[in-house]
């Protein structure tokens, strides 16, 4: 490819319209005219000597030409971007910075605000984006839609078989899990035993997106069957939902020591065979690793992470 035949400037709209497959949406997303996109359009197709988008029924559709600059086009602005944004030096109390943050909905409570309480004071022009946790995770990090990806480290949680090599990462803390009940249970009381366990009703969290049914869902996380009576994709919803029922959930451990003086609920070790374990990592992009301001930021969240 001859680059000194082709306007960089175009790899901008190149970009929009892989991500779009469509040419009004593409110029809304770069704020150009539509007829400004149609002459970009114009000038890539004969640069590629390609269609690169064609019309299939009512859609339009990526030709295989276009299918296969969408991941390098993608990369390549990514690491224009972060290096172009990247100062030698970075000051948090004289920084204009945004960072996003995809965080478990488990490590809102104790994350947080540990985040904030930092950031608040000693970067007044730093701004920090909580973003909801879903199973995009990875590829809005590849995509540089968010900053920093915070989950258990289990790459099936995100429907891969394993993390890519691009993926930075540095574990934060070890998850513990309890069991919870209301504080009056009818049948729970000095002890929680694995027949009991086994027997109630629970509530379970489901990972959002999951496809499998809950019952292979459980069988494959606790190797176990269960009486599954309700399901939510938030665990910060569950502990609320226990209160004057025969439910049973699992918790991590901080959360619910954290909102058990406010709640009627009691918590119980796992019962004997019940052996879960997971730690909470930190994701990033390999490519931000040079930028000082996102070295900052990971500094940032592994000390809030800490305990105490």
């Amino acid at each position: 490819m001859r680059l000194s035949g082709f306007d960089l400037n175009l790899l901008i709209a190149l970009d929009a319209v892989l991500h779009h497959k469509n040419v009004t949406r593409a110029a809304e997303h770069i704020y150009v005219s539509q007829p400004a996109m149609s002459a970009a359009l114009h000038r890539l197709r004969e640069y590629f000597n390609d269609e690169l988008l064609v019309r299939v029924g009512r859609d339009y559709e990526l030709t295989p030409r276009g299918l296969s600059l969408v991941e390098p086009v993608r990369n390549t602005l990514l690491h224009i971007q972060a290096t172009l944004g990247t100062q030698p030096i970075f000051d948090p109390a004289a920084a204009h910075r945004s960072f996003s943050v995809m965080l478990a909905d488990t490590l809102v409570p104790r994350l947080a605000a540990r985040l904030l309480q930092r950031i608040v004071p000693e970067a007044p022009g730093v701004q920090l984006n909580f973003v909801a946790w879903s199973r995009s995770g990875v590829e809005k990090l590849a995509a540089g839609e968010i900053d920093f990806l915070v989950m258990l480290d289990n790459p099936a949680l995100l429907g891969i078989p394993s993390f890519p090599e691009w993926l930075a990462r540095v574990e934060l803390l070890r998850v513990h899990w309890v069991c919870a009940v209301s504080a009056d249970h009818p049948t729970v009381r000095e002890e929680l035993t694995r027949e009991q366990y086994l027997s109630l009703p629970h509530v379970y969290v489901r990972s959002p997106g999951e496809m499998l049914p809950t019952e292979d869902v459980v069988r494959r996380e606790l190797g176990v069957r269960i009486d599954v009576r309700a399901t939510t994709e938030n665990v910060l919803e569950v502990p609320f939902m226990l209160p004057g029922t025969t439910l049973l959930a699992i918790l991590p451990e901080t959360l619910a020591q954290m909102l058990q003086p406010s709640l009627a609920i009691r918590i119980f070790p796992l019962p004997a065979g019940l052996n879960l374990q997971g730690r909470i990592t930190l994701f990033w992009h390999r490519r931000s690793e040079p930028d000082p301001g996102h070295a900052w930021m990971r500094r940032l969240i592994a000390d809030a992470s800490r305990p105490g």
